[in-house]
């Protein structure tokens, strides 16, 4: 996985939570971690797949992640 922020790449040690169920009825997680580098917070997304109720917070696939400028 690669930071957002300040481009290190590490091996993911993410937390996910279950947030709710889309339009589609899948359920919906957002995955968090702060990167081990600039300690800056990793957002992302993922929606499970149909029939599947927990999601392997180390399984980054298919996660979409949140970005922001960095703060000066």
């Amino acid at each position: 996985m690669i930071c957002s922020t300040c481009q290190t790449t590490f091996h993911p040690h993410m937390t996910n939570l279950f947030i709710g169920k889309n339009g589609r009825n899948n359920n919906v997680f957002i995955y968090y971690q702060i990167c081990p580098e600039c300690r800056e917070p990793i957002v992302g997304i993922k929606e499970s797949l149909k029939g599947e109720v927990y999601l392997n917070p180390n399984d980054v696939e298919g996660l979409v992640i949140f970005t922001n400028e960095r703060r000066k």
